[in-house]
């Protein structure tokens, strides 16, 4: 699957523009996070980050609760969609779910955690845009601490994503694409 047949696929599923606006974006800044990976070393598929951005939440084009990754994972598979696709859409809520996350919100037994490079840096992208723009990370986790509580393991997670792509980046995620983005 390339850029616009994924942009059409939203489409068909009538995602409104809000959406498609949002996911454009992500796309592009996953894309931007890739870029960096890939200059320093690391095996990444850009084309799979481009196409997983695009379609990371196309569940939301039937719900918007916490359950929208696992519908649109379900969505995709049953379209035949590549399965590292699928995966993206599952594992991009929050800062992924564990096993007692998804139980408590009675997900069916899976892994909702992202676990390839191309996973991480969707979820990340999707958790420093807002709508269609670029946003502090610290604007999306004081939003988590106020839903979830100042102790949740979702704010966690993303505390740890985001050192991780540090640590791989060997600079702030933020910071690059503070320095790539183009309004």
């Amino acid at each position: 699957m390339n850029e616009q047949e994924a942009i059409n696929l939203l489409k068909e599923e009538k995602a409104p523009d809000t959406l498609l606006r949002h996911s454009i974006t992500v796309s592009e800044v996953s894309l931007i996070l890739a870029f960096a990976l890939k200059e320093n070393g690391y095996e990444i598929d850009l084309e799979l980050v481009k196409v997983g951005g695009l379609l990371h939440d196309i569940g939301r084009t039937r719900m918007h609760t916490v359950h929208h990754g696992y519908v649109g994972g379900k969505l995709l598979r049953e379209m035949g969609i590549d399965e590292r696709i699928v995966r993206i859409a599952e594992r991009h809520v929050g800062g992924g779910l564990s096993k007692e996350d998804a139980e408590k919100i009675n997900l069916p037994e899976g892994v909702y955690m992202p676990e390839t490079l191309e996973e991480k840096v969707v979820c990340f992208a999707d958790k420093i845009v807002g709508m269609d723009r670029v946003i502090p990370l610290e604007e999306t986790l004081d939003k988590f601490r106020k839903e979830l509580g100042d102790e949740s393991d979702a704010v966690q997670r993303l505390i740890e994503l985001k050192g991780e792509l540090a640590k791989l980046l060997g600079r702030d995620p933020e910071d690059e694409v503070k320095k790539n983005f183009f309004v």
